[in-house]
């Protein structure tokens, strides 16, 4: 029968991967260069079985739909079934899974994480496929374990707490919040999963008050490489006891296990809303007027973003606005009262004035102020659309390369002024949209195939400048594939090495996520990077 059949394969599996008790962490691992196991017909039967065994806390199919949040089913196998999964909204190559898995709990990650284990499968954590830079897409094949359907939302009483499933977007938990009087402060505009948000750094435009993802994430339930299930910390402000484990899987992004729950911090909603928009005759002195509101410590300054010319005029052309075609700050100030509100607005106002703001707009109301910002919120569509509009061709769509690097913000103006030439002096439109306070700001350049090689050399260039500053390759976008070598410019070769080594004692058959942030063995980068360093050639195999 049925039943006797599914109790035999359980059985199997079982006696296949062992009881979590004995599993032996100085078991003799294969080295990296053994082949990847295979994604056939009986892998896929066994984790059908996995999933079937562990649903005695899952939800329930949609009733009339019989759809798991839009799925018919949640073990995906065939190209068109994967084909949704095969890329993410970056420029890079797409690629299918062998396999996705949506699970409902972590005891269905773990078994799914456990199995790919014992059979060298490669495995690749997904959330909302938001991302840019190809971190969760499965270039060796394998299983991509999609998080989507993990969606549990819960709040910690008596604390601004929240805990909640990998595959929560960031506006479903601030929906929930609302009534509350609560909400969760990192604010991507693409509206990523919180696991997502997690695993790249995402932190969006309002990382002056309320900090990073990272630094809004208290504790995080992980599946590690192995299939194991650990708790990276208590949900306690304060924590002394031992390694740091919070901060190892974030930003991570799925190379060392898979986030599948996380109790995030919350802050009061804020009773007052209002912003303006300032005009300024250069992104230098748009720049400078943020430093200074910066290290003027305004505390009701929520966002401050900066669009330069370029993206004013793509906002126009692509929404039908009718902003100045002029670099502009965006400004949001919120607070319990309106006289602080309004009070860093013209504290801010004057120091725009100083450096020769042209016209500002103020909005009194949240209503009028969400008028302002859908034109930031706009520019990576309007980014793709632009070049086809200015040709008269309303339905050309063209790939856009979103720049993410960071710097100091004593060296903004400065960078941000050169970034900006370089770019219109080699003929490309470069519409900046930039988190600008916490000196972090995006390029976004639309480009044609034939243009790439151009681009990527003439973003290499922007990439080395803002390293020289002492910046960041990326501030909240992540590595992926995009940038792994980029990583070794910023870092150094044994600053990577560290992070091989680690990697390979957490995930020694090298499953997870593998090929992102940096290649499994040295890269011809690393081994020059370390001739400079040491005057000869490296002895070292890693």
């Amino acid at each position: 029968t049925a039943t006797a059949t599914a109790t035999a394969t359980a059985t199997a599996l079982h006696r296949e991967l062992g009881a979590p008790e004995t599993w032996d962490f100085l078991e003799v691992c294969p080295p990296v260069t053994r082949p990847y196991g295979f994604v056939d017909a009986k892998f896929v039967a066994d984790v059908r079985a996995l999933l079937s065994l562990s649903e005695g806390e899952s939800i329930d199919a949609d009733q009339e739909s019989g759809l798991f949040d839009g799925h018919p089913s949640r073990v995906l196998r065939g190209a068109e079934a994967v084909a949704s999964h095969a890329g993410d909204m970056g420029h890079h190559a797409r690629h299918p899974p062998d396999l996705v898995v949506l699970p409902l709990t972590t005891e269905e990650v773990a078994a799914v994480v456990r199995l790919c284990y014992v059979r060298r499968v490669p495995i690749v954590p997904r959330g909302a496929g938001t991302g840019l830079e190809g971190g969760c897409v499965a270039y060796r094949g394998g299983v991509v374990i999609d998080t989507c359907l993990m969606k549990r939302i819960a709040t910690v009483d008596g604390e601004q707490l929240a805990v909640v499933g990998a595959g929560v977007l960031k506006n479903e938990l601030n929906k929930f919040l609302e009534p509350l009087g609560l909400l969760f402060g990192p604010d991507p505009s693409s509206n990523p999963s919180i696991g997502g948000m997690a695993s790249t750094g995402g932190s969006g435009m309002s990382t002056l008050k309320y900090g990073t993802s990272k630094e809004n994430v208290r504790s995080m339930t992980v599946v590690t490489p192995t299939g194991r299930v650990i708790r990276t910390r208590q949900a306690v402000r304060k924590s002394s006891t031992g390694y740091e484990l919070n901060s190892l899987y974030l930003g991570a992004e799925g190379t060392l296990g898979v986030i599948t729950e996380l109790t995030v911090r919350l802050f009061p909603r804020p009773k007052v809303r209002c912003g303006a928009v300032v005009v300024f005759p250069d992104v230098r002195a748009a720049a400078t007027t943020v430093v200074d509101a910066v290290r003027a410590n305004l505390d009701t300054l929520l966002r401050c973003e900066l669009m330069n010319d370029e993206g004013i005029r793509v906002t126009n052309v692509v929404f039908k606005t009718s902003l100045a075609t002029a670099p502009t700050l965006f400004l949001e100030f919120v607070g319990n009262t309106r006289k602080g509100a309004e009070g860093d607005w013209n504290a801010m106002l004057r120091m725009a004035k100083r450096n020769g703001a042209e016209t500002w707009r103020f909005a009194a109301s949240g209503e009028e102020l969400d008028e302002l910002w859908d034109a930031r919120r706009g520019c990576y569509l309007g980014a793709m659309r632009y070049r086809g509009l200015m040709a008269g061709d309303p339905k050309r769509k063209e790939s856009v390369y979103v720049g993410d690097v960071c710097v100091p913000t004593s060296r903004l103006a400065e960078c941000v002024a050169m970034t900006e030439a370089d770019f219109k002096d080699a003929g490309f439109p470069c519409v900046m949209c930039a988190h600008i306070s916490d000196g972090n700001f995006h390029c976004l350049i639309p480009y044609a195939p034939e243009e790439e090689e151009r681009l990527m050399a003439l973003n290499d260039k922007v990439i080395a400048r803002a390293i020289g500053m002492g910046g960041a390759a990326s501030g909240e976008h992540g590595v992926g594939i995009g940038k792994i070598k980029h990583v070794c410019w910023e870092h150094g070769p044994f600053h990577v090495d560290c992070q091989r080594r680690l990697k390979r004692a957490l995930d020694p058959r090298m499953i997870m996520n593998p090929g992102k942030i940096f290649t499994p063995e040295q890269s011809e980068e690393e081994r020059r990077a370390r001739h400079r360093h040491m005057g000869g050639p490296s002895t070292s195999k890693l």
